[in-house]
């Protein structure tokens, strides 16, 4: 009995340093395993919420209001919304080095939402005051992030 309290009590002790130290590196900006697994999971129910597919169907039924903001034709609005490409945006972590340059205050559907743009164009972090998650910007859309102010 005693040697399996001293084993339950070892794998716990290495538990706590494997989530404690995954915790510590993930604030760090270096991914874990553990990040890895809930970015994943996150990235599931970010999928099955149907959240990408509501955001691109709203940028295109405002594209006019868009470009009125903007200036540019809606064509050109239109195209800068293909090459978002929204549903391909994931979620990931934050770089440790990634310098915020900006924020965007934005309301759609009653949802209101603050984004975050960094000197690093690959990730841009949005807070719903009910959490915030920092997602993956592909290639084709970091040419448009400076366009967020204007939605």
């Amino acid at each position: 009995m005693k040697k399996a309290l001293k084993l339950l009590a070892v794998l716990v002790i290495a538990v706590v340093l494997v989530l404690g130290g995954g915790i510590l590196l993930e604030k760090a900006g270096i991914e874990t395993p553990i990040s890895g697994v809930a970015n994943k999971a996150a990235n599931t129910a970010l999928d099955a919420s149907g959240i990408k597919s509501k955001a691109d169907s709203a940028l295109r039924s405002n594209a006019s209001k868009i470009a009125e903001k903007t200036g540019l034709p809606v064509s050109s609005v239109n195209s800068m919304i293909d090459n978002l490409n929204i549903e391909s945006w994931q979620v990931t972590n934050l770089p440790a080095d990634a310098t915020a340059t900006g924020t965007t205050s934005m309301t759609y559907d009653g949802v209101s939402a603050t984004v975050t743009t960094y000197d690093d164009p690959s990730v841009v972090t949005v807070d719903t005051g009910a959490g915030e998650v920092t997602l993956e910007v592909p290639a084709s859309a970091q040419d448009y992030i400076g366009y967020l102010g204007y939605l």
